[in-house]
């Protein structure tokens, strides 16, 4: 079944060179592969859209895309400008009683656009720019092919990066002078916040370098927010922060008086170091390897070194 879609777009309000023209032909591709494009276009306040595909175009409970058959176009019988700088289009489905296609699309420069479809599991899709010529695939193909929309190179912002990476060098010193790192720390965070609010991030290294700002905050929410940022840049393919998705979840949980679950934290006080508290039984060695956590005894290890360490 074609799942329903409205197709909204929204200018980045982050700088001058986020504000990319929604309006031309938007393609979402796989690989080689231009499984459906979507044209905009506008003339002063009035716009309209259209949606070209497969006929067979879908996508399963899996995520996994299916199209084949012949190539149609539909016509966006609304869409108009929202006083929040979006575009909205929406197409009907034209079987009986069936509410409008919804697609929501943010450009996020001259070249790449970030699409959020409600009709189905793919997660977040990129868009790039293409032109009449492109060709839709399955073009004519009697039956449906499968795809799965593969991690994309979304555009990663350099400020984002920068701000984490003074966030590590404030850290990677011999004695941290808290006095100055917590103000900057502060800072980063806020601008962290004016940057995620304007839709200025985009890849899974942008949640990632997010996730550290907020990670070093001061209190539940920013632990809580850094877990969410952590779990959309794995969602954005960023597979290697599935352990900053944990280390965030444990900061969360102690901070507001219950046991971590992943024993990613440890705290000192007078030579003694521990993970407490800590729900040791909670997960399995095999759950903490698929979290990219040591395991129980390699944790153990680690204490004792930090303790050890502390004597000298």
């Amino acid at each position: 079944m074609i799942r329903r879609l409205t197709l909204i777009l929204a200018v980045s309000l982050a700088a001058p060179t986020m504000a990319a023209d929604p309006a031309g032909i938007w393609a979402f591709r796989t690989g080689d592969v231009t499984l459906f494009k979507i044209a905009l276009r506008h003339r002063g306040p009035d716009w309209s859209a259209t949606w070209i595909r497969s006929s067979g175009f879908d996508v399963d409970a899996d995520g996994k895309l299916k199209t084949g058959g012949p190539i149609i176009k539909r016509t966006a019988t609304e869409a108009h400008a929202n006083p929040d700088g979006t575009v909205e289009a929406s197409f009907d489905d034209p079987r009986p009683g069936a509410t409008p296609d919804v697609f929501r699309i943010r450009p996020i420069d001259a070249r790449h656009a970030e699409a959020y479809y409600n009709g189905g599991r793919m997660g977040i899709l990129l868009l790039a720019r293409a032109t009449v010529k492109t060709r839709i695939d399955a073009w004519g193909r009697p039956r449906r092919l499968t795809y799965t929309a593969p991690d994309r190179d979304w555009p990663t912002n350099a400020e984002m990066t920068a701000m984490f990476t003074a966030d590590q060098a404030d850290r990677n010193v011999p004695h941290i002078d808290w006095a100055a790192v917590g103000p900057r720390d502060q800072q980063r965070r806020a601008r962290t916040q004016q940057l995620i609010d304007a839709g200025a991030l985009h890849s899974g290294d942008d949640f990632l370098h997010a996730a550290f700002v907020f990670q070093h905050g001061s209190g539940p929410d920013d632990f809580l927010k850094a877990h969410i940022l952590a779990t959309v840049a794995v969602a954005r393919g960023n597979r290697g922060a599935i352990w900053i998705a944990s280390a965030t979840l444990d900061r969360y949980l102690q901070s507001i008086g219950q046991p971590q679950a992943s024993g990613t934290q440890f705290s000192g006080r007078g030579g003694k170091w521990t993970q407490d508290p800590y729900n040791r039984t909670l997960i399995s060695d095999a759950l903490r390897q698929a979290l990219n956590v040591p395991p129980l005894d390699e944790q153990e290890a680690q204490r004792k070194r930090y303790e050890a360490a502390a004597k000298n």
